[in-house]
C-alpha cells in the first residue's frame, strides 16, 4: 500500500465503530468497545481500534500504538538448553510481544491510552487479572520464549541430547502464515493474529491462533527428531 494512504486509512479506522465483519477485529474479544463481543469491554466506547492505535502522538511509532506501555523493568523468562547442554535465560520481551504485555501482564488498565490522556471505563474489569485466562501476568518463565532471533542454521540436529529442533530462520520466514518480526525475531505475533481469531476452539486451538491446528504453528518452527 502507498505509504501516503496510511495515516487516512488510520484515521478512518479510529473515527467510529468498525463494521462487524466474519473473522474481523470487531467480531473478537480484542474489541474491547462498548460492541464488542465479550464480557470485558468499554462501558461507552463507540471506537474499536483506539484501545491499541491512535493516528497521532503514538506512544510507540510503529505500529501506531496508542495503548499505555507496561512499566515492568524486568519479566521472569524461561531458560533453554543450547547444544552441548548449556542452559541460558531468553531475553526480556521487546517488539510486538512487549505490546501485548501491554495489557496481558495485568498491570495497566485496559482502558489507559497513554499519551491520548485518557481513561476508557470499562466493565467486567478495568484490568486483567489471574483469574481470568487472557492473563498472562510477569512471571513468563512457564511460558514459550519470545524476542529471541531464530538461528541462521538449525544447530539442534548436531545435538544428539535435543528431540526438537528449530528451523532455520529462511525456511520459517518461507511459510508465510509464521511471521517473523524485522529482526527476524519470534514474537508473540509469530503465532497470534491479534485482528482474527477465526481458527480458535475451545480446549483444541488457542485464541487469535493464525492457522487451523497447533501442530501446523509448531511444525513450521519447529523438527521432530
Amino acid at each position: 500500500m502507498n505509504r501516503r494512504y496510511l495515516l487516512p486509512l488510520a484515521f478512518t479506522l479510529l473515527a467510529g465503530p468498525a463494521p462487524a465483519q466474519q473473522g474481523g477485529v470487531s467480531a473478537t474479544l480484542h474489541n474491547l468497545s462498548v460492541s464488542g463481543p465479550g464480557e470485558v469491554k468499554a462501558a461507552a466506547e463507540t471506537q474499536v481500534c483506539k484501545f491499541c492505535h491512535v493516528p497521532h502522538s503514538a506512544v510507540v511509532s510503529e505500529p501506531l500504538w496508542g495503548h499505555a506501555m507496561s512499566k515492568v523493568p524486568r519479566y521472569d523468562v524461561p531458560a533453554v538448553r543450547r547444544a552441548a547442554g548449556a542452559v541460558e535465560p531468553m531475553p526480556q520481551p521487546d517488539g510486538a510481544s512487549r505490546l501485548c504485555l501491554s495489557c496481558h501482564d495485568g498491570t495497566i488498565a485496559l482502558g489507559d491510552l497513554g499519551r491520548a490522556g485518557r481513561q476508557v471505563t470499562m466493565v467486567g474489569a478495568q484490568r486483567l487479572d489471574r483469574n481470568r485466562r487472557s492473563f498472562i501476568g510477569t512471571d513468563l518463565s512457564g511460558s514459550h520464549p519470545v524476542s529471541f532471533t531464530l538461528p541462521e542454521a538449525n544447530i539442534s540436529r548436531r545435538d544428539a541430547a535435543v528431540d526438537m529442533g528449530v528451523r532455520t530462520r529462511s525456511l520459517v520466514m518461507a511459510d508465510g502464515k509464521v511471521k517473523l518480526d524485522a529482526a527476524g525475531k519470534m514474537q508473540c505475533t509469530t503465532c497470534h493474529d491479534a485482528h482474527s481469531d477465526r481458527y480458535y476452539e475451545a480446549g483444541r486451538v488457542p485464541r487469535f491462533w493464525i492457522k487451523p491446528t497447533v501442530n501446523e504453528v509448531c511444525l513450521a518452527c519447529h523438527e521432530l527428531y
